[in-house]
């Protein structure tokens, strides 16, 4: 079977009310703690079954995207799934989520149910795994982007020295600050300290983390790791601080005084990198997404739900349908010319696509694109 991909006027609008002959249940937080990032990741995998739509569907059926809303929380995305796939409506496969355990959730109850899984957003590289054969990622694993954060201190920043402070209340943080320790441990440099905090209770900051060259800080979102920077800076800490992409949320950065010096690691949007999406595919994107939304440009996790759609689509379209076939499909032969960057999965491999991964200045907003040679093992 050859890999066809999905033209680039594929992208977005959503047939609600239609008779779908595909149908791909689209599970995001529409509120709490994780809304902020799953809304637009939402809506960019809505202007992805738009356009699909647009250009004639699936092979002439149409794709019904059905959003199926959780709070964010384990016990919401279980008893949503489960209302979900108690229903009778015949799911062809399910996208969403950016966080690991909600993800696991999702994933644990689809392919259950014999259904592929493909996450936008949660990045933890240990998921295909734990949830079984049928989930994928859309996005880099936490690996790649802590093994990029670890290479570009030590190569381009010259740090040898390195503390590391982490939220231990979240698996994400957990796993990225493990990954982080092992790849700059790898590449010669020394971690120096660790600090395990809890948001919401003080934090107690020794004198071996103001005497690092640089800070590696892995917090769940933008505005955690601002509570903790600003205490560093407070402290007289001028170096490098670096974090992942919990941290992408532009307009919490933009003209901030806390964003001086601060680097984050995030998934590449508009991609650059050979083999990403055309310039003309991302423009249609960020237009129809404007339409349908009425909002600004597109981020980076628009973008992702934008390619896990396009993703499923695609493995739906070369198995006509079938589960059990669109999941060998994208483990044997899954690519895409993603607008998060070229996606390509390895036959064999763990069912997290090789892609770039994207370093941004948060003052700035100037980035690099980076594919990691070396990542630590999930």
């Amino acid at each position: 079977m050859k890999p066809i991909f999905l033209s680039a006027l594929a992208l977005c609008v959503l047939a609600t009310g239609m008779f779908a002959d595909y149908r791909i249940g689209a599970v995001y937080s529409t509120k709490g703690e994780q809304s902020p990032i799953d809304l637009p990741s939402w809506e960019g995998a809505r202007a992805a079954a738009t356009a699909i739509n647009k250009a004639g569907g699936i092979q002439g059926q149409m794709l019904q995207l059905e959003l199926i809303p959780v709070d964010s929380t384990a016990g919401g995305v279980r008893s949503a799934m489960a209302g979900a796939l108690a229903d009778g409506k015949p799911w062809n496969g399910f996208v969403g989520l950016s966080d690991t355990d909600l993800a696991l959730e999702a994933g644990l109850a689809a392919r259950k149910a014999g259904k592929v899984f493909i996450t936008s957003g949660a990045t933890s590289p240990r998921l295909p795994a734990a949830a079984g054969p049928g989930f994928f990622l859309a996005c880099f694993g936490d690996n790649a982007q802590a093994a990029v954060a670890a290479d570009w201190l030590r190569t381009e920043k010259k740090c040898a020295r390195v503390a590391v402070i982490f939220d231990r209340t979240e698996t994400y943080t957990r796993l990225l600050k493990r990954y982080f320790v092992q790849a700059f441990r790898r590449a010669g440099g020394k971690i120096v300290s660790e600090t395990a905090y809890q948001p919401g209770q003080p934090v107690r900051i020794t004198p071996s983390v103001l005497k690092a060259d640089a800070v590696f800080l892995a917090a769940e979102t933008a505005g955690d790791a601002q509570v903790l920077i600003r205490k560093l800076r407070s402290m007289g800490y001028p170096g490098p601080i670096v974090g992942g992409d919990g941290y992408d949320a532009p307009a919490k950065w933009r003209d901030a005084a806390v964003a001086k010096n601060v680097h984050y690691t995030t998934h590449a949007f508009p991609a650059r990198s050979p083999g990403s999406a055309s310039p003309r595919t991302v423009e249609v994107f960020e237009k129809t997404l404007r339409k349908q939304s009425g909002k600004g440009t597109a981020g980076a996790f628009a973008g992702l739900g934008h390619d896990a759609v396009l993703l499923m689509a695609t493995a739906l379209e070369q198995s006509r349908g079938d589960d059990t076939a669109a999941a060998a499909y994208l483990a044997e032969y899954g690519r895409l010319a993603g607008v998060t960057g070229p996606i390509r999965f390895v036959k064999g491999g763990s069912r997290v696509p090789v892609k770039p991964v994207a370093i941004v200045s948060a003052e700035s907003g100037v980035r690099r694109e980076i594919v990691p040679a070396v990542v630590p093992r999930p």
